[in-house]
């Protein structure tokens, strides 16, 4: 702990000095106190718990304090101190190119010299309603409401190669377009599996054609976009818990991605028991209140990735097996005799229908994003990762759906697997009713962007083929001469 007095000079060590000796003598910095669980310092120097965690406590408060008390000290934009000056101190209005920035910013630590950033960003802590994050695609940000919405945690989530990854870099440009497109603020993505893709990222924003419309000072910029790698949970969790609350208020962030929040939970945790289950449980609940109170707090937009798992069940068969069984048989010679008969049999079913609503693979469709419409030929049934831990911490989902067109090669000849056809759709979210048709999109140099139609009457048009009605389709049908 002798490097203390350097973090915090007017931290009250008064009721600690009796562990500081202990500490040090074990190299147990600041940065290792707050980073390391209480148990796991507790155990190495040793002391005793509650004392342990009391310090850890304080630390964190009096941290804390000294960034409010920064904020604090400069006036807010647009607010009455501001407006009775009669000469306000010029706000520099320069872009991100004009400071000595690397193109993309790796940050793990956030530098000093960013304190005076915090004059530009008191606002974050001041909620401003209707502030909208856009897609910059008419169709899927109608369907959105406007946007994605500061404040809440939204999850996009989809299997491999669906395009989850290019929906998030597309929002990393136009979150520093100013409103109503926009929050005119930087982005923090956050990978745990791959690094930031900057190649794509600057195909994007030279191909796009909203932002070859804007002047070159206007555009959004490779400069602010921060990038950081979490490759484990231990990284992840102090990235997310101590090292966001200061970097966001610095760097004028208003997104922060999380791609994806599955990697690293899978790549660590055994779900073979229920003891790892609860686990694992319990650090997806704090990870949702972190996430949370960032959003909350700094009035931000935090977006997080999901995979998706394979869904195996036999809801198909238990229901057509219901539905014979609802009508039973009865002799017709017999049923004059009893008319009573099916009375019973009518409860039972009655009886286990209510069980089937009340189960968990019933409501996995209203939560889930598959399950909820009639299943096209082509289609799996999948399940975010996860479980329902996850889906309680989460504001908003958005589920991106990839299916293979079928491609006829002649009559006799069978078919193949064709083009690929993506669809998007909102599943619940607290400002904006759920999508009833998914929203076909694709993948483009500049981005996502929706497609003529959607998924239902495509699918409707497949179903009422006109050159089935073609008598030359049937002329050498080998089956019906």
């Amino acid at each position: 702990m002798s490097d203390l007095l350097e973090v915090l000079p007017d931290f009250d060590t008064g009721p600690f000095t009796h562990l500081f000796h202990s500490l040090e003598k074990n190299n147990i910095s600041v940065a290792d106190l707050i980073s390391l669980e209480p148990k796991e310092v507790s155990r190495k120097c040793p002391l005793p718990l509650a004392d342990v965690q009391k310090l850890r406590q304080s630390l964190v408060q009096a941290m804390q304090n000294d960034l409010k008390i920064l904020v604090t000290k400069t006036p807010r934009l647009g607010s009455r101190a501001v407006q009775k000056t009669t000469s306000p101190p010029p706000v520099s209005q320069a872009g991100p190119s004009d400071r000595h920035v690397s193109p993309v910013q790796n940050t793990a630590i956030v530098d000093e010299s960013e304190d005076m950033q915090l004059a530009h960003t008191s606002t974050s802590y001041h909620p401003e309603q209707g502030l909208k994050l856009s897609i910059l695609d008419p169709r899927l940000d109608d369907a959105l409401g406007g946007g994605f919405r500061p404040g809440h945690v939204s999850e996009i989530v989809g299997e491999s190669a669906v395009g989850k990854t290019q929906l998030v870099l597309g929002l990393l440009l136009s979150v520093q377009l100013p409103p109503p497109r926009g929050l005119g603020k930087s982005g923090m993505y956050i990978s745990t599996e791959d690094s930031l893709n900057t190649r794509r990222l600057s195909e994007m924003l030279d191909s796009h054609p909203e932002y070859q419309k804007l002047p070159p000072e206007c555009r959004p910029t490779m400069d602010r976009v921060h990038a950081v790698t979490a490759d484990n949970l231990v990284w992840q969790e102090h990235i997310i818990r101590y090292q966001l609350p200061i970097a966001v208020p610095r760097m004028n962030i208003g997104l922060v991605i999380l791609d994806s929040v599955a990697a690293n939970f899978r790549a660590e945790y055994e779900t073979t028991t229920s003891a790892a289950l609860a686990g694992r449980a319990a650090d997806l609940i704090h990870l949702g209140n972190s996430l949370r109170r960032i959003a909350s707090e700094f009035n931000a937009v935090v977006i997080v990735t999901n995979q998706v798992s394979d869904r195996f069940d036999d809801q198909g068969a238990h229901r057509t097996r219901t539905s014979f069984q609802s009508v039973p048989f009865v002799d017709p010679a017999s049923s004059a005799a009893v008319p009573g008969l099916t009375r019973p049999v009518q409860a039972a079913d009655s009886q286990r229908r209510r069980m089937e609503v009340q189960s968990l693979d019933h409501q996995l469709r209203f939560f889930t994003g598959w399950g909820s419409q009639a299943l096209s030929s082509y289609e799996n049934m999948k399940t975010p990762a996860l479980g329902l831990a996850w889906a309680n911490q989460i504001s908003a989902r958005l589920v991106l759906k990839m299916e293979h067109e079928r491609a006829y090669a002649g009559v006799g000849n069978g078919s193949r697997e064709g083009r690929r056809k993506r669809s998007l759709s909102i599943v619940f979210a607290p400002w904006t009713p759920a999508t009833p048709v998914p929203i076909g999109y694709e993948i483009t140099t500049s981005g996502i962007r929706s497609v003529g139609g959607d998924i239902a009457n495509r699918q409707q048009e497949e179903e009422h083929d006109p050159d089935l009605l073609n008598p030359q389709f049937w002329a050498e049908d080998e089956e019906f001469p």
